[in-house]
């Protein structure tokens, strides 16, 4: 009885050690496992993170230097929930929304979006390497934790049976203000699932626009997805001639960078070669190296170009893709920015992955440094509209456009 009782004790310890998620069960991570965490992501980024110097400037925050506090916060958590909630704010300190642990809480849509985007550009095996690293079953795990943590008014929600779904809106929306011979679409989001679903809504919309003498192309709340809804979709609808416009980017010699960017290391240019004259000052301390792509984009057709006045209306939510486009209208003129300063960080490629080897935990983080036109640091200056419209509110800001057309017509 003695040799029963002992065992069972034993069993109830190990059940206590453990989290169950539906048939799997993780071991709550150790300390040690933590810290361990914790101090190969400080390393991974502190050999090819880019905008540490941008964070001292616009939020006063020194990560680096951070690090002992860091590892105390990690050392005192007592279970998982505790330890994904101080690694989220230590994550949220680095202030950019492309560093985070989105791959994680939304693992699924990653990983396969990653090996459809094998089928045309290989290099993408890195990124599904990267998150088999993990699995499903354990980003659920960490899903549910971060839920339970942040919306704990979504634990309980279910649907019933027989209960009608809503309608997702519509990722387009167009009008035609004929009073003023003003074209409108507002597209909400670049995602890649809108890519092609999108492309005869686009195609249609940008045919009968050029019977109008303003174009509005409305991205206010969008927040990127894929640099092609725009690229394919958009632009070569409204051009007659190939339009290119350089981009510039640093990043480090790291070899994580070589690992998923490893073209950025076939043409790489020396700082004297570009030297813009807003460049940041860690660009210049030779930690960085350079280069050069262009930016290309062909017409559908060079026997149509629309020749009114187009104008591109933005806001401080317009990010990553979205803002690559506010980025290359500035940049070639195809288009007057209007409304208020984006939210920038749109010059680049894909950020990497890194799966933290205990924990299974996947984030994400910008690899290189995107330059403006003039030097300047795209994530931290973003792009300044050429015409500042200031408004309370998404509505208000395209009425107070359309007003400023009609005053041009009085």
């Amino acid at each position: 009885m003695l040799h029963k009782k002992k065992h069972a004790f034993l069993i109830l310890n190990l059940f206590i050690g453990f989290i169950g998620l539906g048939q799997t069960q993780f071991k709550q991570l150790s300390k040690a496992e933590k810290v361990a965490d914790f101090n190969y992501l400080y390393q991974e980024l502190e050999q090819s993170y880019p905008y540490f110097g941008i964070n001292k400037r616009a939020h006063n925050t020194d990560w680096l230097s951070n690090k002992r506090k860091y590892i105390k916060q990690v050392k005192e958590t007592k279970d998982d929930k505790e330890f994904f909630k101080i690694f989220s704010g230590i994550m949220n300190d680095l202030n950019n929304d492309h560093t985070d642990s989105y791959p994680t809480i939304i693992y699924n849509y990653f990983y396969e979006g990653c090996k459809q985007a094998v089928v045309q550009h290989p290099i993408f095996q890195n990124y599904v390497t990267e998150l088999e690293k993990t699995d499903s079953i354990r980003s659920k795990y960490w899903k549910e934790i971060n839920r339970e943590l942040f919306f704990p008014e979504l634990k309980n929600e279910k649907t019933n049976a027989g209960e009608t779904k809503t309608e997702v809106p519509e990722n387009v929306e167009t009008n035609f203000a004929d009073s003023l011979s003003t074209a409108i679409i507002h597209v909400k989001s670049f995602g890649y699932e809108y890519v092609e679903k999108d492309a005869d809504t686009l195609k249609h919309f940008f045919n009968k626009a050029q019977n109008y003498k303003n174009l509005i192309i409305d991205i206010q709340g969008n927040d990127g997805g894929s640099t092609e809804y725009w690229m394919l979709n958009m632009v070569p609808h409204l051009i007659k001639d190939t339009i290119s416009t350089p981009v510039f980017y640093g990043f480090k010699n790291s070899d994580r960078l070589k690992k998923f960017k490893p073209f950025y290391f076939k043409d790489t240019i020396a700082y004297k070669e570009i030297e813009l004259p807003n460049m940041p000052k860690e660009l210049k301390d030779g930690s960085y190296l350079f280069r050069k792509d262009d930016m290309v984009i062909a017409p559908i057709s060079d026997k149509r170009k629309y020749t009114g006045n187009i104008y591109l209306l933005v806001d401080h939510e317009v990010f990553s893709s979205s803002e690559a486009l506010a980025y290359f209208c500035k940049a070639t003129n195809f288009a007057t920015v209007v409304g208020e300063k984006t939210n920038g960080d749109g010059v680049g490629t894909d950020p990497l992955l890194l799966t933290l080897p205990n924990s299974g935990i996947v984030i994400r983080f910008t690899g290189e440094m995107g330059l403006n036109p003039d030097g300047s640091a795209n994530d931290e200056t973003k792009t300044v509209p050429d015409l500042i419209i200031k408004a309370s509110n998404k509505k208000e800001r395209r009425q107070r456009l359309l007003n400023h057309i009609k005053q041009k017509y009085e």
